[in-house]
């Protein structure tokens, strides 16, 4: 699924960039019916990671207890300063990101760019979190610096990141976009700082290599555009 959502985040992408160059009222300007598919479509995935019963693989799957398998005997104070040490790279992570977002949103509400740019900026987001996903991730190279994407302490933030530049032209298909990406960030952080035990392979036995599912990963030879892990 991760694959498809690559290259159909890849094909919005591209039709931002001819929207932008050639017709920037295009994304405006579709049939409704195009809004509420693409509505629809985007809505399933926050949807389906706030729930146990439609979350089917470890890395997205670990904020609930089917997928945590307690580890015997780990050192506590190693792991308390485990969980404080991507605590605070979290809070680089979404300060990065606000960062990130402030200023095409400082020059959208001055007047100096278009809402067609805030449409690019969300497809240019959309597609970067899969291509971190299979490629290369910044907020992970410069923060988290984790060489397991089943440990990533922000996995579950991505439909936020994904959707966040909607709220900049809200109307009922953005809204909804953005309050399912928020709903998706506060699960995921309530579970974190509730059962941090489930998060890390220290503690929790389903994340380690023996039962990874992480299908761009490469000492399971699934992949396809991912870096040997270190």
């Amino acid at each position: 699924m991760n694959r498809v959502r690559l290259f159909s985040s890849g094909a919005l992408f591209l039709f931002a960039v001819y929207c932008l160059i050639w017709n920037p009222d295009l994304p405006f300007s579709l049939p409704q019916w195009m809004y509420i598919v693409g509505t629809v479509y985007f809505a399933v995935f926050p949807i389906k990671d706030l729930f146990s019963f439609s979350t089917n693989n470890t890395y997205k799957g670990r904020q609930f207890s089917k997928y945590y398998e307690p580890v015997k005997g780990y050192e506590r104070e190693a792991f308390d300063r485990l969980v404080r040490r991507y605590n605070r790279a979290a809070v680089y992570a979404m300060l990065f990101w606000l960062g990130y977002m402030s200023v095409p949103t400082v020059l959208y509400l001055t007047g100096t760019i278009g809402r067609e740019w805030i449409f690019f900026f969300f497809a240019l987001s959309n597609f970067a979190i899969f291509y971190a996903v299979f490629g290369w991730c910044p907020i992970n190279k410069l923060f988290l610096k984790t060489n397991c994407c089943n440990e990533c302490r922000v996995y579950n933030w991505d439909s936020f990141f994904q959707y966040s530049f909607l709220i900049l032209i809200p109307n009922v298909y953005t809204v909804i976009l953005f309050l399912l990406g928020c709903a998706s960030l506060i699960k995921w952080e309530i579970a974190v700082h509730r059962h941090p035990e489930r998060f890390y392979k220290m503690s929790n036995a389903c994340l380690s290599c023996k039962k990874c599912d992480m299908e761009s990963c490469k000492k399971h030879k699934k992949k396809f555009f991912s870096k040997q892990l270190k």
